[in-house]
């Protein structure tokens, strides 16, 4: 069943970690969610990660992706340009939710490690992917690695993913990884040169790893700022401020890291969508989320009110 990929396999440009947005009961709003696409899709982004890291992917269900999958693409979104987060501590659960979005026409899966109790060795960890690539048995579907990085104890190691891409060369296709160190994502860069694709995931990093692909949670937010900071056109995408100096796309990056501080990422976000669209809902993150306190609540706002986005962002 593993046969050669026949559509297009070019992964470069921006992929969007799409923020999930939530009703007051924090179930999946569909809704805004195809609305937040088809407005990304609107200023040129064309591919979109769903329930990966900032999408809050842990916290739900098979079943919730997979309505939400159903709706984004009846509205519209090729099934080519979604990647699908999987992130399942039980083996068959996994490979449902994989079989069930490859029937949607998803073809592209970010995989996370499971987590249990214990640190996982890696020969356990080659064990699962094994018996994951094996039990999904489909033609045309590629799995991208997802290295969370820090201190999750959750990273695939060097030698785990070498011997998954020797043994399944036509499945395994790329790391995304969440580590905010350049060095680390510079690391699997050297490790695997071209043979296995490596994302970053963190926007400062960009103009140090100068990658063709990066999956992207501010592109939410400033999805041109992304796009041409990705093709390394520093002067082609540049914000004018009234009274102030030119922004660059790097600039930008690093005013919206420091608007953030050390309040939640995903959390902050969500709280700037819901400022920049008028709508409260936005700023909800699913339990157990951390969300912004409401100490840091209102200065946020304010540092939000003072990166000052701007349409053409």
């Amino acid at each position: 069943m593993l046969e050669a990929v026949a559509y297009q396999d070019d992964i470069s440009g921006v992929w969007v970690d799409v923020l999930t947005p939530l009703k007051t009961d924090f179930n999946v709003d569909v809704v805004r969610l195809c609305a937040h696409v088809r407005n990304l899709s609107a200023k040129g982004m064309q591919r979109f990660a769903v329930f990966g890291y900032a999408g809050e992917g842990a916290c739900f269900s098979s079943a919730e992706k997979l309505n939400a999958l159903t709706h984004l693409i009846q509205s519209g979104v090729s099934a080519q340009d979604v990647m699908l987060g999987v992130s399942s501590t039980t083996m068959a659960d996994a490979v449902q939710l994989i079989r069930s979005a490859h029937d949607l026409g998803i073809q592209r899966f970010l995989v996370t490690p499971p987590l249990h109790y214990q640190p996982i060795g890696q020969s356990a960890m080659l064990a699962f992917f094994q018996q994951l690539i094996r039990q999904v048995n489909l033609s045309h579907w590629q799995l991208y690695l997802h290295q969370l990085g820090g201190a999750s104890r959750l990273d695939v190691p060097e030698a785990t993913i070498n011997e998954l891409k020797r043994e399944f060369p036509l499945v395994v296709r790329g790391v995304v990884d969440q580590d905010m160190h350049p060095s680390h994502t510079l690391d699997l860069m050297r490790a695997f040169r071209s043979e296995l694709i490596v994302i970053p995931t963190h926007e400062a990093n960009v103009v140090v790893l100068k990658p063709t692909v990066v999956l992207s949670a501010f592109a939410n937010l400033i999805p041109l700022v992304i796009k041409h900071l990705l093709s390394h056109d520093m002067g082609a995408q540049t914000t004018v401020i009234s009274g102030m100096k030119v922004r660059k796309p790097d600039d930008r990056v690093t005013e919206l890291m420091a608007a953030i501080g050390d309040q939640p990422m995903i959390a902050s976000l969500k709280l700037f969508l819901s400022m920049h669209f008028r709508q409260a809902d936005w700023e909800l993150v699913r339990p157990p989320l951390m969300g912004i306190s409401p100490n840091a609540h209102e200065a946020l706002l304010k540092s939000f009110k003072n990166y000052n986005l701007l349409a053409n962002e």
